[in-house]
Protein backbone atom coordinates (compact mmCIF):
# COMPACT_ATOMS: atom_id res chain seq x y z
CA UNK A 1 0.00 0.00 0.00
CA UNK A 2 1.57 3.53 -0.71
CA UNK A 3 0.95 6.51 1.89
CA UNK A 4 -0.24 9.50 0.57
CA UNK A 5 0.82 11.43 2.92
CA UNK A 6 4.72 12.14 2.00
CA UNK A 7 7.81 11.92 4.57
CA UNK A 8 7.72 15.53 6.96
CA UNK A 9 11.50 16.23 5.35
CA UNK A 10 9.70 16.39 2.01
CA UNK A 11 9.26 19.54 0.14
CA UNK A 12 7.49 20.74 -2.87
CA UNK A 13 7.75 23.96 -5.00
CA UNK A 14 5.05 25.35 -7.20
CA UNK A 15 6.15 27.47 -9.99
CA UNK A 16 3.83 29.56 -10.96
CA UNK A 17 0.92 31.39 -9.27
CA UNK A 18 -1.86 31.98 -11.95
CA UNK A 19 -5.03 30.29 -11.47
CA UNK A 20 -3.58 26.75 -11.71
CA UNK A 21 -0.91 27.77 -9.30
CA UNK A 22 -2.99 28.98 -6.60
CA UNK A 23 -4.78 26.07 -6.25
CA UNK A 24 -2.50 23.85 -6.49
CA UNK A 25 -0.86 25.94 -3.55
CA UNK A 26 -4.44 25.58 -1.45
CA UNK A 27 -4.75 21.67 -1.94
CA UNK A 28 -1.29 21.07 -1.37
CA UNK A 29 -1.83 21.81 2.65
CA UNK A 30 -3.63 19.07 2.64
CA UNK A 31 -0.41 16.36 1.68
CA UNK A 32 2.67 18.92 2.72
CA UNK A 33 3.41 21.33 6.31
CA UNK A 34 2.71 24.99 4.79
CA UNK A 35 6.24 25.61 5.55
CA UNK A 36 7.14 22.99 3.06
CA UNK A 37 5.32 24.27 0.15
CA UNK A 38 7.63 26.67 -1.80
CA UNK A 39 6.50 29.17 -4.76
CA UNK A 40 8.06 30.93 -7.36
CA UNK A 41 6.51 32.88 -10.09
CA UNK A 42 8.76 35.29 -12.15
CA UNK A 43 5.62 37.61 -12.36
CA UNK A 44 4.87 38.22 -8.48
CA UNK A 45 9.02 37.99 -7.72
CA UNK A 46 7.86 35.10 -5.12
CA UNK A 47 11.36 33.59 -3.97
CA UNK A 48 15.03 33.91 -5.16
CA UNK A 49 15.32 31.31 -7.65
CA UNK A 50 19.03 30.64 -6.76
CA UNK A 51 17.94 29.93 -3.05
CA UNK A 52 15.26 27.42 -4.29
CA UNK A 53 17.84 25.23 -5.92
CA UNK A 54 20.14 24.98 -2.70
CA UNK A 55 16.65 23.81 -0.82
CA UNK A 56 17.33 19.81 0.44
CA UNK A 57 15.08 17.43 -0.17
CA UNK A 58 13.07 19.22 -2.93
CA UNK A 59 10.94 16.32 -4.23
CA UNK A 60 8.26 17.54 -5.56
CA UNK A 61 7.50 20.05 -8.35
CA UNK A 62 4.21 21.72 -10.07
CA UNK A 63 5.12 23.05 -13.31
CA UNK A 64 2.11 25.14 -14.18
CA UNK A 65 4.15 28.66 -14.86
CA UNK A 66 2.65 29.46 -19.09
CA UNK A 67 3.52 26.82 -21.51
CA UNK A 68 5.89 29.07 -23.11
CA UNK A 69 8.22 28.78 -20.29
CA UNK A 70 7.96 25.34 -19.09
CA UNK A 71 10.68 23.16 -20.80
CA UNK A 72 13.17 25.82 -20.27
CA UNK A 73 12.65 26.26 -16.44
CA UNK A 74 12.23 22.29 -16.03
CA UNK A 75 15.73 21.97 -18.00
CA UNK A 76 17.58 25.01 -15.65
CA UNK A 77 16.06 23.76 -12.74
CA UNK A 78 16.53 19.76 -12.18
CA UNK A 79 16.33 18.26 -9.07
CA UNK A 80 17.40 14.71 -9.25
CA UNK A 81 14.76 12.08 -7.98
CA UNK A 82 12.14 14.66 -7.78
CA UNK A 83 8.77 13.85 -9.13
CA UNK A 84 7.10 16.81 -11.38
CA UNK A 85 3.91 17.58 -12.35
CA UNK A 86 3.80 18.92 -16.16
CA UNK A 87 0.51 20.95 -16.21
CA UNK A 88 -0.98 21.01 -19.75
CA UNK A 89 0.16 21.45 -22.57
CA UNK A 90 3.69 20.52 -21.39
CA UNK A 91 5.26 23.01 -23.89
CA UNK A 92 3.96 25.42 -27.17
CA UNK A 93 6.11 23.35 -29.49
CA UNK A 94 5.99 19.80 -30.93
CA UNK A 95 9.04 17.74 -29.85
CA UNK A 96 11.37 17.07 -32.60
CA UNK A 97 13.04 13.88 -32.17
CA UNK A 98 16.23 15.37 -30.93
CA UNK A 99 14.32 17.34 -28.56
CA UNK A 100 12.57 13.84 -27.10
CA UNK A 101 15.74 12.03 -26.92
CA UNK A 102 17.44 14.39 -24.37
CA UNK A 103 14.33 14.90 -23.07
CA UNK A 104 14.04 11.37 -22.09
CA UNK A 105 17.74 10.93 -21.16
CA UNK A 106 17.57 13.77 -18.69
CA UNK A 107 15.03 12.11 -16.94
CA UNK A 108 16.65 8.74 -16.50
CA UNK A 109 19.61 9.76 -16.31
CA UNK A 110 18.61 11.98 -13.09
CA UNK A 111 15.73 9.27 -11.94
CA UNK A 112 12.66 11.82 -12.24
CA UNK A 113 8.87 11.20 -12.56
CA UNK A 114 6.53 13.19 -14.30
CA UNK A 115 2.65 13.23 -13.88
CA UNK A 116 1.23 15.06 -16.68
CA UNK A 117 -1.48 17.68 -16.67
CA UNK A 118 -4.41 15.74 -18.12
CA UNK A 119 -5.99 15.17 -15.06
CA UNK A 120 -9.64 14.23 -17.01
CA UNK A 121 -7.80 10.71 -17.24
CA UNK A 122 -8.49 10.61 -13.11
CA UNK A 123 -12.24 11.12 -13.38
CA UNK A 124 -14.31 7.92 -12.51
CA UNK A 125 -16.78 8.36 -14.86
CA UNK A 126 -13.79 8.59 -18.00
CA UNK A 127 -12.35 4.79 -16.31
CA UNK A 128 -15.98 3.85 -17.01
CA UNK A 129 -15.91 5.03 -20.39
CA UNK A 130 -12.32 3.19 -21.52
CA UNK A 131 -14.11 -0.14 -19.96
CA UNK A 132 -16.18 -0.13 -22.19
CA UNK A 133 -14.60 1.21 -25.34
CA UNK A 134 -12.01 -1.48 -24.31
CA UNK A 135 -14.81 -4.53 -24.87
CA UNK A 136 -16.44 -2.70 -27.84
CA UNK A 137 -13.82 -0.97 -29.89
CA UNK A 138 -14.66 -2.62 -33.33
CA UNK A 139 -18.48 -2.13 -32.74
CA UNK A 140 -17.98 1.69 -32.64
CA UNK A 141 -19.29 3.26 -35.67
CA UNK A 142 -18.97 7.52 -35.05
CA UNK A 143 -17.16 9.15 -32.34
CA UNK A 144 -18.46 12.52 -31.51
CA UNK A 145 -16.50 14.97 -28.97
CA UNK A 146 -18.15 18.50 -28.07
CA UNK A 147 -16.98 20.99 -26.11
CA UNK A 148 -18.19 24.36 -25.55
CA UNK A 149 -17.18 26.80 -22.83
CA UNK A 150 -17.10 30.07 -22.03
CA UNK A 151 -13.48 31.78 -21.64
CA UNK A 152 -14.49 34.87 -19.75
CA UNK A 153 -16.10 32.41 -16.69
CA UNK A 154 -12.85 30.72 -16.44
CA UNK A 155 -10.63 33.25 -14.68
CA UNK A 156 -11.65 36.08 -11.62
CA UNK A 157 -9.57 38.33 -13.54
CA UNK A 158 -10.23 40.14 -16.84
CA UNK A 159 -9.56 37.31 -19.38
CA UNK A 160 -8.44 39.46 -21.72
CA UNK A 161 -4.74 39.65 -19.76
CA UNK A 162 -5.02 35.55 -19.36
CA UNK A 163 -2.59 33.28 -20.83
CA UNK A 164 -5.63 31.74 -22.97
CA UNK A 165 -6.54 35.18 -24.61
CA UNK A 166 -2.80 35.73 -26.03
CA UNK A 167 -1.26 34.05 -28.77
CA UNK A 168 2.71 34.81 -27.67
CA UNK A 169 1.40 32.80 -24.04
CA UNK A 170 0.82 29.78 -25.87
CA UNK A 171 -3.26 30.23 -25.82
CA UNK A 172 -6.29 29.81 -27.99
CA UNK A 173 -8.98 27.22 -27.74
CA UNK A 174 -6.69 24.05 -29.34
CA UNK A 175 -3.94 24.67 -26.80
CA UNK A 176 -6.48 25.42 -23.78
CA UNK A 177 -8.81 22.27 -24.15
CA UNK A 178 -6.18 19.91 -25.53
CA UNK A 179 -7.34 17.90 -22.64
CA UNK A 180 -9.79 16.64 -25.13
CA UNK A 181 -6.65 15.30 -27.54
CA UNK A 182 -5.46 13.29 -24.90
CA UNK A 183 -8.96 11.53 -23.99
CA UNK A 184 -8.27 10.38 -28.04
CA UNK A 185 -5.15 8.97 -27.16
CA UNK A 186 -6.43 7.98 -23.75
CA UNK A 187 -9.93 6.33 -25.05
CA UNK A 188 -9.62 5.51 -28.53
CA UNK A 189 -5.27 5.42 -29.54
CA UNK A 190 -3.43 7.57 -32.01
CA UNK A 191 -5.39 8.69 -35.17
CA UNK A 192 -3.86 8.40 -38.70
CA UNK A 193 -4.68 11.45 -39.95
CA UNK A 194 -6.34 15.06 -39.37
CA UNK A 195 -8.05 17.58 -41.22
CA UNK A 196 -9.11 20.65 -38.97
CA UNK A 197 -10.58 24.11 -39.82
CA UNK A 198 -10.73 27.10 -37.04
CA UNK A 199 -11.06 30.26 -36.29
CA UNK A 200 -10.80 33.78 -34.21
CA UNK A 201 -15.43 34.38 -34.06
CA UNK A 202 -14.46 38.37 -32.55
CA UNK A 203 -17.03 37.65 -29.85
CA UNK A 204 -14.12 37.62 -27.23
CA UNK A 205 -11.72 40.40 -27.14
CA UNK A 206 -8.62 37.44 -27.95
CA UNK A 207 -6.16 37.41 -30.44
CA UNK A 208 -6.21 33.27 -31.25
CA UNK A 209 -8.56 30.93 -32.56
CA UNK A 210 -11.88 30.62 -30.18
CA UNK A 211 -13.41 28.07 -32.30
CA UNK A 212 -12.28 24.81 -33.59
CA UNK A 213 -13.58 22.01 -36.00
CA UNK A 214 -11.27 18.83 -36.32
CA UNK A 215 -12.19 15.49 -38.27
CA UNK A 216 -9.91 13.01 -36.93
CA UNK A 217 -9.51 9.33 -39.33
CA UNK A 218 -9.23 7.09 -36.46
CA UNK A 219 -8.92 3.79 -39.27
CA UNK A 220 -10.26 3.14 -42.49
CA UNK A 221 -13.92 2.41 -40.98
CA UNK A 222 -14.17 5.55 -38.41
CA UNK A 223 -13.76 8.88 -38.30
CA UNK A 224 -13.96 11.31 -35.22
CA UNK A 225 -15.49 14.79 -35.16
CA UNK A 226 -14.19 17.05 -32.25
CA UNK A 227 -15.63 20.62 -31.79
CA UNK A 228 -14.03 23.40 -29.24
CA UNK A 229 -14.69 26.48 -28.51
CA UNK A 230 -14.15 28.63 -25.55
CA UNK A 231 -16.61 31.45 -26.85
CA UNK A 232 -20.18 30.04 -25.79
CA UNK A 233 -21.60 30.81 -22.76
CA UNK A 234 -24.02 27.47 -23.32
CA UNK A 235 -21.28 25.13 -21.55
CA UNK A 236 -21.32 21.78 -22.55
CA UNK A 237 -18.38 18.78 -22.16
CA UNK A 238 -19.36 15.32 -24.08
CA UNK A 239 -17.92 12.43 -25.74
CA UNK A 240 -20.89 10.79 -27.81
CA UNK A 241 -19.88 6.92 -29.17
CA UNK A 242 -22.69 5.55 -31.62
CA UNK A 243 -21.79 2.03 -32.46
CA UNK A 244 -22.99 -0.70 -34.88
CA UNK A 245 -25.56 -2.72 -32.96
CA UNK A 246 -27.69 0.69 -32.43
CA UNK A 247 -26.64 1.00 -29.02
CA UNK A 248 -25.04 5.05 -27.91
CA UNK A 249 -23.06 6.14 -25.37
CA UNK A 250 -22.74 9.53 -24.04
CA UNK A 251 -20.29 10.97 -20.93
CA UNK A 252 -21.18 14.07 -20.24
CA UNK A 253 -17.85 15.72 -18.68
CA UNK A 254 -19.89 18.56 -16.50
CA UNK A 255 -23.12 16.22 -14.77
CA UNK A 256 -20.32 13.44 -14.81
CA UNK A 257 -23.44 11.13 -16.63
CA UNK A 258 -22.56 8.58 -18.52
CA UNK A 259 -25.63 7.60 -20.32
CA UNK A 260 -26.36 4.45 -22.12
CA UNK A 261 -29.13 4.32 -25.00
CA UNK A 262 -30.59 1.69 -27.35
CA UNK A 263 -33.83 2.14 -29.31
CA UNK A 264 -36.23 1.23 -26.69
CA UNK A 265 -34.11 1.83 -23.46
CA UNK A 266 -32.15 4.62 -21.32
CA UNK A 267 -29.80 4.05 -18.03
CA UNK A 268 -27.48 6.53 -16.65
CA UNK A 269 -24.81 6.40 -14.41
CA UNK A 270 -24.06 9.16 -12.08
CA UNK A 271 -20.93 10.19 -10.43
CA UNK A 272 -19.76 12.31 -7.78
CA UNK A 273 -16.91 14.36 -8.44
CA UNK A 274 -16.22 16.69 -4.88
CA UNK A 275 -15.41 20.48 -5.66
CA UNK A 276 -11.57 20.76 -6.28
CA UNK A 277 -11.06 16.81 -7.18
CA UNK A 278 -9.01 17.22 -9.70
CA UNK A 279 -6.17 19.16 -7.82
CA UNK A 280 -6.68 16.87 -5.05
CA UNK A 281 -6.54 13.75 -7.17
CA UNK A 282 -3.25 15.11 -9.02
CA UNK A 283 -1.74 15.91 -6.00
CA UNK A 284 -2.06 12.57 -4.87
CA UNK A 285 -1.11 10.69 -8.30
CA UNK A 286 2.17 12.76 -7.58
CA UNK A 287 2.48 10.99 -4.67
CA UNK A 288 2.39 7.78 -5.69
CA UNK A 289 4.55 8.28 -8.53
CA UNK A 290 7.07 9.06 -6.47
CA UNK A 291 7.09 5.97 -4.08
CA UNK A 292 5.71 3.31 -7.07
CA UNK A 293 8.89 1.32 -8.52
CA UNK A 294 5.56 0.94 -11.67
CA UNK A 295 7.41 3.34 -13.87
CA UNK A 296 5.05 1.92 -16.55
CA UNK A 297 1.86 3.91 -16.49
CA UNK A 298 3.30 7.21 -15.95
CA UNK A 299 5.72 7.07 -18.94
CA UNK A 300 2.67 6.24 -21.23
CA UNK A 301 1.05 8.71 -19.85
CA UNK A 302 4.18 11.32 -20.65
CA UNK A 303 4.59 9.92 -23.92
CA UNK A 304 1.05 10.44 -24.81
CA UNK A 305 1.38 14.08 -23.30
CA UNK A 306 4.15 14.54 -25.68
CA UNK A 307 2.42 12.97 -29.01
CA UNK A 308 -0.68 15.71 -27.91
CA UNK A 309 2.14 18.45 -28.69
CA UNK A 310 2.32 16.90 -32.43
CA UNK A 311 -0.98 16.20 -33.04
CA UNK A 312 -1.56 20.20 -32.08
CA UNK A 313 1.37 20.74 -34.57
CA UNK A 314 -0.32 18.95 -37.09
CA UNK A 315 -3.84 20.37 -36.37
CA UNK A 316 -2.39 23.94 -37.06
CA UNK A 317 -0.46 22.37 -40.36
CA UNK A 318 -3.58 21.36 -41.63
CA UNK A 319 -6.10 24.50 -41.12
CA UNK A 320 -2.62 26.32 -42.87
CA UNK A 321 -2.46 24.51 -46.03
CA UNK A 322 -6.53 23.46 -45.89
CA UNK A 323 -5.93 19.78 -46.77
CA UNK A 324 -5.71 16.79 -45.09
CA UNK A 325 -2.76 15.67 -42.73
CA UNK A 326 -1.56 12.59 -42.10
CA UNK A 327 0.34 11.51 -38.64
CA UNK A 328 3.22 9.36 -38.65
Amino acid sequence: MITLKPYKKDKLLIVGLGSIGEKYRLEAKKYFDYKSIFLFSKHKKKTNLKNLKEIDNLNYIILSNPSTDRINFFKSFIKKKATYIFEKPMAVNAFNDKDKNHFFKLITKNQIKIKSGYCLRLNPAVNELKKIINKNLKKILKININTNTYLPSWRKRNYTKSVSAKKMHGGGVVNELSHEIDLILHLFGKPNSVYASYLNSKSLKVNTEDVADIIFSMNSKLNLNLHLDFCSPFEKREIEIIFRNKKKIVLDLIKNHLTNKNLKKTTIKKFKIKKNFYIDAQIKEMIKISKSKNRTYWISELKDAINVLYIIKKIRESNLNKKLVYLN
